[in-house]
């Protein structure tokens, strides 16, 4: 595998027509190797009812929801490798990946309580998870933010506490936010007026572990349909063990005006992430335009030219 492609969604339900439409609509689409839904609503029944739908090529596993709350279904390909559901609790679903690359990482998928006492119960019980040393990576719905820009509408006051708890789980176990490609906010109350609000309530965070095991990668909101929540896609891309061509840039390529614009494409999409990996994931996104554009635009003499 090149690369690990993965849908996070909270589908707010999965018995309904519409929600299995849309999964199925982004799975042929987006081509995921994994997708993480979370507020399935479903209990044991009927979330086995709704896994065998996918039965034919993929694999899963589930939490059952409690009444008409919470719930996690998790969808794997066969060919992605051996998957191993190890740990779960009523807010996270904890996987074990064996591939060829990376050899072992873990996936957590989560769906938090929106109580704070609850929140710090579910920090201190992930913390454990961080003591494997293996490639780790968080998906799901945190119902928390990190700062007062991943709101609007509404006072800050709502989420500060949680906020600070938020922020220090992920700083005591340096993880890192994998930014985002896209709208701003994952949620929205969908009221009118004054009374409506927005929130980046779902993320994707990983340990520095996992992401040296990347070349690249981005994280997008795609938009929000049958649900009050924005789908989550992240794109992966293993470094490869080939040996690789030197990457040289030659300076008449400034003469051409699509080297510009390539140059310029690769650092106007920048994800709004750790300014370290935003800053590794544009020069990885630069080299890959410009050698497209190399490649299908310069005649063999330009290429020659020295």
């Amino acid at each position: 595998m090149e690369s690990i492609k993965l849908i996070c969604w909270n589908c707010r339900g999965v018995s309904n027509s519409a929600t299995i439409s849309r999964i199925k609509s982004i799975i042929r689409m987006h081509q995921p190797d994994l997708v993480c839904l979370v507020e399935t609503r479903a209990d044991a029944d009927r979330a086995y009812t709704f896994c065998k739908k996918f039965a034919k090529r993929w694999h899963w596993a589930a939490i059952p929801a409690q009444g008409m709350s919470r719930g996690i279904v998790v969808l794997w390909k066969h060919n992605i490798g051996l998957v191993t559901p190890f740990a779960i609790s009523k807010y996270s679903l904890h996987l074990v990946i064996s591939a060829d690359n990376p050899k072992e990482w873990v996936l957590t998928v989560v769906y938090n309580s929106q109580r704070l006492q609850v929140q710090k119960s579910h920090w201190l019980e992930l913390e454990t998870f961080s003591s494997l040393e293996l490639p780790w990576i968080l998906v799901g719905d945190f119902n928390a933010i990190r700062n007062s820009e991943e709101h609007r509408g509404g006072g800050f006051n709502h989420y500060s506490s949680k906020s600070k708890c938020f922020n220090d789980f992920i700083t005591d176990n340096q993880l890192f936010d994998l930014g985002f490609i896209g709208s701003p906010f994952t949620w929205c109350n969908n009221q009118l007026g004054l009374t409506r609000r927005w929130a980046r309530l779902d993320r994707v965070l990983a340990n520095n572990s996992w992401l040296t095991k990347f070349d690249s990668y981005f994280n997008k909101h795609l938009s929000r349909t049958a649900s009050d929540h924005s789908p989550l896609f992240l794109n992966a891309r293993f470094f490869s063990h080939q040996k690789q061509k030197v990457f040289r840039f030659d300076n008449f390529w400034f003469e051409y005006d699509n080297c510009h614009l390539n140059v310029w494409n690769a650092w106007n999409n920048r994800p709004r992430a750790n300014p370290m990996h935003a800053f590794s994931h544009s020069i990885s996104k630069t080299r890959t335009l410009l050698c497209k554009w190399k490649t299908k635009e310069l005649t063999p003499l330009e290429k020659h030219i020295q």
